[in-house]
């Protein structure tokens, strides 16, 4: 080959190679830096905080242990002081301590996705706990919607049918703008982001899909100029764009197979809100790390929901990392063919 023509493809590589590294930044997210992150913030017993309170929390240890699936992580070896997330929650299991329709769904959810069976999980039935706390008079779990929308998610992923009514009950309380509040306190006027985006896929896994318009429509009407969303509006304590809130609305809209393309650009906002440490602030105006806002968008990150709680082997390919072998190969075809090209020629 000519040195002219090696100059050319080496002109080309110049070129096409430094696109590699921008075609992978899909939104700026780092998914393994977060993943990082979180790991060591276990605490000795094996569980995770909360944030509020230094020692282990039950449902962030739960919904960690969601979050390091999705991320492509086993979490029954992610061990401090030889114990693990999955050991701590046998241990407040086997003490006692996992109580109510919500929490009981979350260690559901988790036991289930490291393929544990949770209807003997530390000598408790797990899945008839979430049952016994269904109030059929008003068709709720626990508190209302949120532990409703949790239990039903947690039912359905181990194909335990759902008590009469359940759907019904939980409809029921949707509010005129589409959201849903926490719970059915009557204190409570105005709907979340958070609990509106857990409803919406509690109604997707219990094939009501058709029912989750409204739900949508709240979405796309409370959504901030940078297009994430805040836990609430109106809201006395500030409308800004939170980690949570974003991750937990993405997620729904993943789950009801919404195109992100036409919501702007949602996982740039999440994106703003990470820290070079990997960890996630809450908000601009919040930007420490944030323990409950990490663990809620590693699971976006990784494009898991909760109507599909067992994650994949290895978390799914970015569309960026797909476009980068696509280009690669392409580039890799057309210099081969150029080269084959130049043999030829160079025999004649």
């Amino acid at each position: 080959m000519s040195q002219k023509r090696l100059f050319t493809i080496f002109i080309i590589f110049s070129f096409v190679l430094p696109m590699f590294s921008v075609l992978a930044q899909t939104d700026g997210a780092d998914l393994d830096a977060a993943v990082a992150w979180l790991k060591v913030q276990q605490v000795e017993d094996g569980g995770f905080s909360n944030g509020f309170a230094p020692e282990s929390d039950i449902g962030a240890t739960a919904d960690t242990v969601l979050a390091m699936m999705f991320a492509g992580e086993d979490p029954t070896v992610i061990t401090t002081g030889g114990k693990s997330p999955i050991n701590f929650l046998e241990e407040q299991v086997q003490a006692g301590n996992v109580k109510g329709a919500g929490v009981v769904a979350k260690v559901v959810l988790a036991v289930n996705a490291v393929e544990m069976d949770p209807r003997s999980f530390a000598g408790m039935d797990l899945v008839h706990a979430v049952v016994d706390d269904f109030d059929a008079s008003v068709g709720l779990f626990g508190m209302g919607p949120f532990d409703s929308g949790l239990a039903i998610l947690a039912l359905v992923a181990v194909n335990e049918e759902l008590p009469k009514g359940a759907v019904e009950g939980l409809l029921a309380t949707r509010l005129e703008d589409g959201s849903f509040s926490f719970s059915v306190d009557p204190n409570l006027e105005t709907g979340d982001s958070n609990t509106t985006a857990i409803v919406v896929q509690a109604l997707i896994a219990a094939a009501t899909e058709d029912e989750i318009g409204p739900s949508l429509e709240y979405f796309r009407a409370t959504q901030n100029e940078d297009d994430g969303w805040t836990y609430q509006k109106p809201s006395e304590f500030g409308e800004e764009t939170d980690a949570n809130s974003t991750a937990f609305v993405i997620q729904a809209l993943d789950a009801a197979g919404e195109n992100l393309e036409d919501w702007g650009d949602p996982m740039t906002a999440l994106a703003s809100l990470q820290l070079e440490s990997g960890a996630f602030g809450y908000s601009a105006s919040f930007p420490e790390a944030n323990i409950l806002a990490t663990i809620q968008a590693i699971p976006t990150l990784a494009s898991g929901t909760y109507v599909d709680p067992v994650a994949p082997v290895e978390p799914p390919a970015s569309p960026g990392t797909t476009l980068v072998i696509v280009v690669l190969v392409v580039v890799i075809l057309v210099l081969g063919g150029a080269y084959m090209i130049t043999r030829v020629r160079n025999r004649d």
